[in-house]
This record gives C-alpha cells, structure tokens and sequence, in this order.
C-alpha cells in the first residue's frame, strides 16, 4: 500500500504506519487525527499539523519536513545526517524529567528523574509490541525508533533508540527524542493525548475518615487553564495568633503531655510551623480545630498560604482543605532550608513536627496521607538527595512508602519502620515521640527497598513478624455497606483479582458500583472501566446510591449542589474506551493511573464488551480464538495486579445455560483459566419470581470462607441493602452450593455483624 508516494506496511501484524511526512505513527495517533483505517492520500495539512507539531517541537525535536511542504515532503533521501554516535553518554537521560502538561501532546505527568522501574516491566512491554531490542550495558536498545525518518533498513539508521533500564528513559541517538518511559509508552499509542480517564473536579475540601482514607488528588491538567484559589489571607494569617490568644484547649491538646490524646509538642516547633486554631462546622455545630497551613512562594517570591487543612480535635474524622479545588502542597514546606539535601516525609502533620523537634531534620508531611502523592508535588523533590519516607508502621503505611519510593526513587529512598520489629511499639512518629522513644534512633535505622526481583529472608523479615502478631492487618479494608460479605471474604486487599459474575441483567454493575463506592468513601481510589455503558450514566448512579436519594430530589438544586460536592471528593476515576478496546491500552491507561493517581482498585466490566470482535483481524483474517484472547487477557490482569499491588474486579458474564439452577464457579465463560487466576470469585444469583437476589462467594483463596449474602434492591436509589432472614439464606446457599466443589456438604452459622440483623451461614473451603 502506499501513502503520499510513500511505501506503508499493511496485514494484521503491522504496528506502525509509514506516513508522508516522514514519521511512523502508532494506530493511536492515527485515529486522534482522523484515520480510522489506512488510505490512499495523506489527511489535509490543516487537520494533522495541530496534532503532530506540537509534539515534536515539545521533544526538542526539528525535523526538515515541519515546514509548507508538509503534507507531500518525504524523509531526507539520504538520513545518515540524524545518525549520531551509538555509545549512549550517561547525560543522555538526565534531564527527561519535566513539569506536569510541558511533555508532547500535553497531559503528561511530570516523571522524577530518580523514577525507578524494574528491567521486566520494560522488556514485558515490548513483547507486547513486538518490537525487535537488544541489550547494552545498563540499556535496552530498539531497533527503531517511531518519531525517525524513514530508515530504510540502513544497518547505520537502527538500533539507536536507547532505554535506561533502571529509570525507563529514552533518548534516540537519531533524531534527538527524548523523554520519561510514560513518555515512551505514549509514542507506541498506548497512553492516548488527553487522559486516559476522567475525573470529577473536586468541588469542596471534604477530607476522608482515618489516617488511612485521605482526599485524592485531582488529575493533572484538569485546573491547569484557570487560577486555582487561594484562601482569604486576611483571615487565615489570624489563625496561628488566635490559637494562643483564643484557644488554650487546642494549644493544650498540641503541647500538651499528660493524656494519651495530647501530642506533647513544643511552642517553638509550633510557631515554626505557623499551626494555628479556629472554629469549624462539620455538617453540624461548630468544633475546636487545628489549623495546618500549605506555606510556599508566590510569583514575587513570598511565602504565603496557599490552602489549609483544617483538623477537629474532637473528632479526628472531621477534616477539611480549604479553599476547595486549591493547590496542592507540603505541611512545613517553608521550613526547608533551601540547601538542604536530605528531607523526611511523613504521613501525618504530627508526625512531621515531632521529628523535626527530636531530630532538627527538614521534615514536611504528605496532603494526603499514605493513599497518594501527588504529582505536582514531585518537581519540588528533585533537589535531595537521600528522602526518608516514615509513613506509618502498618500495612497501609508501608505499602505507601514502597509506593512512593518508586515515584522519587529507591536509590536515594530510606524507610522507617518506627515500631522497630516490637509489634507493641508506636505506630508513627508521634507516638514514638509521646512514648519517649529516640527518634535519632529509629532514623539511623531506616533501610532502602529490597530489589524488586532479589530479597532475602532479613528484607521481609519484620514485615513477616507483623502479619504474625497483627493478622487483623491483612484482612484489607472491610465493606460497611455489607458487613456480611465482610465476614466472609474479611476485606478488600491489594493485589488480588476478583471475577465477578452473574446472569445478563441480574444487576452486576449496579452491585458493583455500589460495592466500588463503599470502599471509595473509605479513601481506596477506585478506576472504572466500564466498555457497555456511558460514564455519565455510571457516575449518576453512583450519585444517587451515594446520595440515597432519587432521580426527582436531586432535580432540587440546593440537594444537588451538596450532593455533587460531597460525591466529587471522592477518590473516583473513569476510563474513557467504550466497546470493543485492546488489552494493552487498558493496561497502559491503567498503569498511568496507578502512577499518576495512585490507584489501588480497578474495575473492569465487562470482560466480553472488551475484547468483542478482536477475534477477527484485518479485512475479516482471523486474529486467535476467542478463548485464548480472553486467557491472554487474564494473565496480563493478574500479572498487574500482583505486580504494582493493585486490586482488580473483573466483570465475566456466564456461560449460557437451558434452566434456572443457580450459578456456579465452573458456570463461568471461557476457560478454567478464569477462575483459577482469581483469588476470589463472587456470583450474584437471583431466584425466578422472587423480589430478592444473593451474592455467592464461591472462592476465597485468603481463608476459604465461602457462603451466600441475601441481598434486596431499592429502585428508588438503585442501592441494594442486607437481608436479614436466614431461611432464604439457607434455601439460596443449598441451591447454590450443588455446583461448588469446594465446598462441604453442612454449613457452619456465623453470627452475623452488630451493624446488621442478618445472620449469613457461611463454610470454609475444605
């Protein structure tokens, strides 16, 4: 096939496409510029030049053919000129990190340059594409490079590409491109030029409940073209003199050492840190609260406040940033000299503070907790050289420190375990500071991130030891909304695939969303990728089970404004494919994600809708069996999952049955390989002529605790709620539990939660 006069490669196995103006485009940026299929003539210079340069100029990129002649020009009749010399120069991918929305296309997010990344994930990616690479030295070299010209099969123009094995950069010897590996997956189509997903705006501060469950982060670029706000500097410049000119019990709470809730902090540390007292209402009457405020530069130079977060004492639920939908920041970012080399991060504005006053270290803390690090506050961190992460010492905590430890990098990363192996020992730093601990101590202790591939026994060893004294810890976040699946399957945890099934029309995706939500209200930032049904009708009715209200409340605008307010604070994001959508571009949007929003939940629904049509290639050749598309599509969900600690819900429909009889694990479509992958597989079951439904848990690889939820609906706010009686339990599970091998012939009662009045038998998996 040829293309403006030029040669393109055609068939199935084709990944790139020789375009006129010299480049190879991946189908991705073909399709945002108009090309639904390969043609005959080049698209009108008007409707590509928009796209294509802007991003090679943004690379620092110049090629010749950027000029009037764009639309017909071919690449360079001889290309040895771009040729440079092949030993890759260790400057080579020093300065590929940037600022968030400055890299091609726009919406990038900015990539440390310390950004580690495991050789395997890399080379995974390219037998994805199937792109030819070899190794030399510390690099992976590939055999072309996509933003070229046309190499011609010249042994001078290959193999110029380079890619760091340890950060992921590139760094093309042949035409100058350059950039982060996010970067790199973009130029093979993989991440689209505008986000993958959405996200609601946040419209207020609303902070989530506990140390674990804090208020996300917006994506990137979405308030990048208008002023965030800032706060009434008037007013909050009061708030530090008011706390000890008006609020003796908050300042006795801060300085305070004579109960346990007092956090024993010195006045100088707090006036250091400009901590101030005000009063706040919570939906309710006013409370006594702290005041930490985001100081940092302003366009002249000046530190300022540039959004609070605002703490009740009472109640340490009651948290708020304010001004809603502001910038984001370190609590005691101005207290960091600026020479400073080495810098602590904490979980907590308590935390920072106590190591600072035991230690005299630069110590700032998180905006929001463990759950995430925004990336617009990583450019701020490129300076220091060691970063020592003392993120609370429980699950939730640690894995948030590895996390973070990827995005700045493991080299210069240290973690802190301030419990010290003792499983009675404090939590975080300001317990260890009210339990009289040396701080000094702990900090001497902190060790790096084990090797991704290679530990040993002493890397794990305290982690092992927790699990141990604290196997409470492992369970996961529990549901509130159906405290009986609690019981059963014990928590929600990262890194486990669930498949969800159930018949067509059964309420699979209203369950789901229902479930999804509890868990994001709980602060676990939670991705919807759902390919049958429009997001905005997936948000409206996660509103409304939200919201707990029907379609005609909500057309009131005052309900509506508080309950889009409060629902926009949650940690939720949407996918943007609908139908039919490759594998690798859901992994790849999934994987921006979990960098760029720290998502722990992906939800997937369905499996079908995904990879509908995707057994029939180009002009109807036919591409695999359906079967082993959808394995193959498995073992890439289960292999992220696993490896970046994620939790995936997986929506497979069944396979068609002749009668009604209840579901089972083996009614599941597709191959064993399904539910064997899974760690648990849930089934939503419904009895014909009757106005109730329950959800099976027909595998739990965690404990083995299997047995069936009575579940009914309400129409009114598309909720489902707990049935509390036990003889349709019992009549739902002994249908039910003729097609579970697994499970024994006599079911053991369970006494069901105090927050609810049924009573789920449920079995241990034999």
């Amino acid at each position: 096939m040829r293309v403006g006069g030029q040669r393109i490669a055609a068939g199935r196995n084709a990944e790139l496409c020789r375009q006129p103006a010299g480049l190879w485009l991946g189908r991705t940026e073909a399709s945002v510029m108009g090309w639904s299929r390969w043609t005959s003539a080049p698209p009108p210079l008007g409707h590509a030049r928009p796209v294509l340069e802007p991003l090679l100029r943004s690379r620092g990129c110049s090629p010749r053919w950027l000029g009037r002649s764009f639309a017909t020009r071919s690449a360079p009749a001889s290309s040895s000129s771009y040729a440079r010399k092949s030993a890759v120069p260790s400057s080579s991918f020093a300065s590929s990190a940037r600022p968030v929305g400055s890299v091609s296309g726009g919406g990038a997010p900015f990539v440390s340059s310390h950004f580690s990344i495991s050789e395997d994930e890399i080379t995974h990616f390219f037998s994805r594409k199937s792109l030819v690479w070899k190794r030399s030295g510390e690099e992976l070299v590939v055999q072309t490079c996509p933003t070229c010209p046309d190499h011609k099969y010249k042994m001078d123009n290959l193999f110029k590409l380079y890619i760091s094995k340890r950060t992921g950069q590139f760094f093309c010897h042949r035409c100058g491109n350059k950039g982060s590996w996010f970067d790199f997956k973009r130029l093979y189509g993989e991440i689209p030029y505008t986000a993958p997903m959405s996200a609601p705006v946040p419209a207020s501060g609303e902070v989530a409940h506990d140390h674990q469950h804090h208020q996300h982060a917006p994506a990137p670029g979405l308030q990048e073209e208008r002023e965030k706000p800032l706060p009434d500097h008037d007013v909050v410049s009061k708030y530090p003199l008011a706390l000890f000119n008006e609020y003796p019990q908050v300042l006795t709470f801060l300085t305070g050492n004579k109960t346990k809730v007092q956090r024993h902090l010195s006045e100088e540390v707090i006036r250091k840190y400009k901590v101030g007292a005000t009063k706040y209402a919570f939906g309710g009457d006013s409370e006594q609260c702290v005041t930490f405020p985001w100081i940092d530069a302003d366009a002249e130079g000046r530190n300022s406040i540039r959004r609070l977060k605002i703490r009740s004492i009472k109640n340490k639920a009651n948290q708020r940033l304010t001004p809603a939908g502001g910038q984001w920041g370190f609590f005691g970012w101005h207290t960091v000299p600026a020479d400073a080399k080495e810098i602590v991060i904490t979980e907590g504005e308590f935390d920072a503070m106590a190591v600072y006053q035991a230690t005299g270290l630069p110590a700032i803390s998180l905006p929001n907790g463990a759950h995430s690090l925004p990336v617009e506050l990583l450019p701020r961190l490129e300076r220091f050289e060691k970063i020592y992460l003392w993120m609370d010492d429980d699950i939730p905590g640690q894995e948030g420190a590895a996390k973070f430890a990827q995005k700045l990098g493991i080299k210069r990363c240290l973690l802190v375990r301030t419990k010290q192996g003792d499983p009675e020992g404090p939590k975080d730093a300001n317990d260890a500071l009210r339990a009289g601990k040396d701080l000094n101590a702990i900090l001497k202790k902190a060790g790096r991130t084990p090797h991704q591939q290679v530990i040993s026994f002493q890397d794990i060893a305290d982690e092992v030891y927790r699990n141990i004294c604290s196997p409470d810890e492992l369970a996961g976040v529990p549901s509130k909304m159906f405290p009986s699946l609690t019981k059963i399957l014990k928590g929600h945890r990262k890194g486990e695939l669930t498949v969800f099934t159930g018949p067509t029309g059964v309420g699979k995706t209203t369950l789901l969303s229902q479930l999804s939500l509890d868990f994001a209200m709980q602060g676990v930032r939670t991705l919807w990728g759902n390919f049958e049904i429009k997001n905005t009708y997936l948000a409206q009715k996660m509103l409304l089970q939200y919201a707990g209200k029907n379609l005609a409340e909500l057309q009131d605008r005052a309900q509506w404004d508080e309950a889009s307010r409060a629902f926009s604070d949650l940690p939720l994001y949407w996918m943007r494919f609908h139908g039919s959508t490759s594998v690798d571009q859901v992994l790849d949007a999934m994987d921006y994600a979990v960098y760029v929003h720290d998502v722990e939940h992906v939800v997937l629904d369905n499996l079908q809708f995904m990879l509908s049509g995707q057994a029939w290639g180009q002009e109807g050749v036919a591409a695999g069996n359906k079967f082993d598309i959808q394995d193959r599509a498995l073992e890439e969900f289960r292999r992220f999952a696993s490896t970046k600690n994620v939790h995936i819900t997986l929506v497979i429909h069944p396979r068609k049955t002749e009668d009604d009889r209840p579901l089972n694990v083996a009614s599941v479509f597709g191959s064993v390989k399904a539910t064997q992958e899974a760690d648990n597989v849930l089934i939503l079951q419904y009895n014909k002529g009757e106005d109730w439904k329950w959800l099976e848990v027909a595998k739990n690889r965690f404990d083995g605790e299997l047995g069936p939820i009575a579940l009914q609906f309400n129409k009114r706010n598309k909720s489902y709620r707990e049935m509390p009686t036990t003889g349709l339990l019992n009549k739902a599970r002994k249908g039910a539990s003729k097609g579970a091998s697994n499970q024994p012939d006599d079911p053991q009662p369970a006494t069901a939660s105090s927050s609810t009045t049924s009573t789920t038998p449920t079995t241990k998996a034999g």
